[in-house]
């Protein structure tokens, strides 16, 4: 029974630590316990074997420990046997802290090595019970064909082989054989294409604590290359079934239903026409003349109660007709996917990189809404009605039709629920911005980039976004600059929060941002007065509403009442651009489970790129990042604001050092790097007078005293104008090396520009446009003030 009992434990335990999440860091942990746990056993065995070896009675290890003892000190010897025994317990300490690598592994198999031949050197001279027979037998064997003198010799040399690499690094040595052995001058291979000059790192004393990002790798490629295509996001998507046959006859009596139910109340016409949808069916009713179009819209709750179905919703008349239509909710309701949306042709067919999946309409007819076009939508309906799986579709959509390098996103997520699902996919601008204030950081920020593009326009005589990407692809000077399209999940409880700081900047961008390529999508669960004012709803004029409790919420959002008799799940009153005319619509659904798989595919592909650019040609990068993708483990590298993030980036370090059998301090460098450059910046247009290369006079507008850098005028009106400090921004927009702009940003700070350096995040920017000026002036009156030598 004790063998049967000890079985089943260990499998038990098995099958925990494989259903574990943390089954990496499990199963390290268990063989640091293990290795322990042996080192002690074969220790006490091997002590009490040497101090009472003919007994295994009195053997701390029991008959086992006796017999492993004796197996193993009369074959290696003492010296031997205590060595393996700690470098166990050694083994032990570093799996536990997660530093074992293969660069130790190798040094504790020499260390073990060199014991032996130790040994063996020492039996040639000494003979005894602490060695075993095979020392005896490799010393004998040499001393028979060498003599003893011989046989030292060469002991000594294969001790001082294995004793060198294993107390100096293994790299350094064998970088060293290398050269000493193949001494060859490198083979210089001549460029087939030409390819852009590698970034030149300077020397400085100061050592930097992260490197620069890798060279020949343009911001635009690092987006864009191997990003998983259409069609396979769609693979991505569930499975939908065929849309059933319309039942003819059911409507039929529908319609005969409506006719003799309107008679009851006096009301004479006929129904002339139907179009089946998948939620309701709209019939078209022709009244008699002489029937007031007000008593017919009296009559809808009356009329839904006859009919016993759901709320009735008449619109009169129709536009365009001197019809009413009656929209009678269908008594089989017919769910639309996402995947039904953009598998057909006509949504596979638009050019615009900001079309999107609206719904279907009341004659089971797809939709398609694009941001270019509307140019802001605005987007309100009680909890559960549909408005957040809408904003899903729309980002869903833009991530199909779209590359990082034609649209970027910036995310505004106040509840901290709906839009966390995106964090890592490479179409964000920075992390999704969870905080209020942040928000109106985000949302300033995004109005400097509007007035940047404009004075850029205006520079180059060109309107709007379109024109200015296509004289850029007409000259072939740069990349188009993206669109950026903002989306706040809540702006209602920004408004309660926040009040004015949020709705100015919101609203110039509403005004002017069309333009330059920047689009607003707000949705509001709290469609009041105080959070849709008159200002919001004159810049959004495309809304669309979802059910609602009252119709005071309706007039509201639409100015008239109806979004209270919607049917909830996606039901919705659309106002499409150009018109106030209201288009009835059923939203498509996208789950939770499709948008995970979109987003982690997205990031997972995005993260091998980087992963494949920091650790070149180390096998296993892939693997690595789609695990730290699946285990949602991805906010680590993008977020710095968040609970218990330090504990989880340095989980991912060492999850990903033991992975690649990487150093921890590398990989930490790395992944450092990484965090602070995770979501590369749109490649922005220059409004500022061209910079100054390396070795040029500086800018005549301010005089850069001697011994502080001539590109400091530059730089810092770079770092001012983007509200970003990151030695990063310097060496690209500047063409300058890392450390230069490191020194630069240290000259910033003693100035008083820009804050201390907080880690990996940039620093902070201290000065406006104006108080720079004068920073500088007083530089220059501070260097002339000091005594002439």
């Amino acid at each position: 029974m004790g063998y049967i009992a000890i079985v089943l434990l260990l499998g038990t335990l098995g099958v925990l630590v494989y259903l574990s999440e943390m089954r990496d860091e499990f199963v390290r942990k268990i063989i640091a316990i293990l290795s322990f746990s042996i080192s002690l056993f074969l220790f006490l065995s091997f002590l009490s074997y040497a101090i009472k070896s003919n007994s295994n009675r009195v053997n701390l290890g029991g008959p086992v420990g006796y017999h492993i003892s004796k197996l193993f000190m009369s074959n290696l010897g003492y010296i031997v046997c205590f060595g393996l025994s700690i470098l166990l317990s050694v083994f032990g300490i570093y799996s536990f802290r997660g530093r074992w690598e293969r660069e130790r592994a190798i040094k504790g198999g020499l260390l073990l090595l060199f014991l032996f031949f130790l040994t063996s050197q020492l039996s040639v001279i000494l003979r005894g019970k602490w060695f075993g027979s095979v020392n005896i037998s490799v010393s004998s064997f040499l001393s028979k064909y060498l003599s003893a003198y011989g046989a030292s010799i060469v002991l000594l040399a294969l001790i001082a082989i294995t004793l060198l690499p294993a107390l100096l690094p293994l790299k350094r040595v064998l970088l060293g054989l290398k050269s000493l052995i193949f001494r060859q001058k490198p083979k210089v291979v001549k460029p087939t294409k030409p390819q852009k000059k590698p970034t030149t790192v300077e020397p400085s004393s100061e050592t930097s604590k992260t490197s620069p990002p890798p060279v020949g790798t343009s911001d635009s490629d690092i987006l864009t290359d191997r990003l998983p295509s259409y069609e396979a996001l769609i693979a991505l998507l569930n499975e939908y079934t065929l849309e059933d046959e319309i039942d003819t006859e059911e409507c039929q009596r529908k319609a005969r239903g409506i006719e003799e139910k309107l008679r009851e109340f006096e009301v004479e016409g006929k129904i002339v026409a139907f179009h089946p949808g998948p939620v309701v069916t709209r019939y078209e009713f022709e009244p008699a003349p002489g029937v007031k179009i007000s008593k017919i819209l009296s009559l809808a709750d009356d009329l839904a109660m006859r009919m016993k179905t759901h709320k009735i919703r008449i619109e009169a008349p129709l536009p365009g007709s001197g019809l009413i239509g009656i929209e009678v909710p269908n008594e089989k309701r017919r769910i639309v996917t996402f995947k039904e949306m953009v598998n057909k042709e006509g949504f596979k067919a638009l050019k615009s990189k900001l079309a999107f999946a609206l719904g279907v309409d009341t004659a089971g007819h797809p939709v398609y809404g694009d941001l270019a076009k509307m140019p802001h939508l605005l987007i309100a309906g009680a909890t559960g009605s549909g408005k957040s799986v809408s904003i899903n579709a729309i980002i869903a959509s833009i991530l199909f039709r779209s590359t990082p390098k034609d649209v970027r996103l910036l995310l505004i997520d106040p509840k901290r629920v709906e839009l966390s699902y995106y964090e890592g996919v490479p179409h964000l601008l920075r992390p999704v911005v969870l905080n209020p204030r942040e928000s109106v950081l985000a949302l300033r920020e995004a109005v400097r980039w509007m007035e940047d593009r404009y004075r850029h326009f205006s520079r180059d005589g060109v309107r709007d976004i379109e024109s200015h990407n296509a004289t850029l692809r007409r000259r072939g000077e740069k990349e188009p600059i993206p669109y950026i399209v903002i989306i706040i999940d809540e702006f209602g409880d920004l408004i309660t929060t926040m009040s004015k700081d949020i709705e100015e900047p919101l609203a110039r961008l509403a005004q002017m941002a069309r333009a330059v390529g920047i689009h607003l999508v707000v949705a509001t669960q709290r469609p009041s007065v105080k959070v849709i004012t008159g200002t919001i709803k004159t810049n959004f004029p495309v809304r669309i509403a979802f059910k609602v409790p009252s119709r005071t919420d309706s007039r509201v959002i639409l100015d008239e009442i109806g979004a209270e008799k919607l049917l909830g799940k996606g039901d919705m009153l659309f106002i499409p651009p150009g018109t106030a005319e209201l288009k009835r619509l059923h939203g498509p659904l996208i789950t939770e489970d499709e948008i995970k798989r979109i987003a982690q595919n997205l990031t997972t592909s995005y993260l091998e790129n980087r992963f494949s650019l920091l650790f070149p040609g180390i096998p296993g990068v892939s693997a690595a990042a789609s695990e730290i993708v699946e285990k949602e483990e991805i906010t680590a590298l993008t977020r710095s604001d968040l609970p218990g993030i330090e504990e989880r980036f340095e989980r991912i370090v060492l999850f990903v050092s033991s992975k690649l059998n990487l150093p921890h301090d590398q990989v930490q460098k790395a992944l450092s790097l990484l965090k602070s450059t995770y979501y590369p910046p749109v490649p922005d247009i220059e409004v500022t007078p061209r910079f100054a290369t390396e070795g040029t006079e500086s800018s005549k507008d301010v005089d850069i005293p001697e011994g502080w850098d001539p590109l400091l005028y530059e730089a810092s009106k770079l770092i001012v104008s983007r509200r970003i400090a990151s030695a990063t921004l310097l060496q690209r927009k500047m063409k300058i090396g890392f450390a230069r702009a490191a020194r630069i940003l240290d000259q910033l700070e003693e100035l008083g520009v820009v804050g201390p350096p907080e880690g990996s995040k940039p620093r902070e920017v201290l000065v406006g446009p104006e108080t720079l000026e004068e920073k500088l002036k007083e530089l220059k009156n501070r260097e002339s003030a000091l005594p002439q030598e």
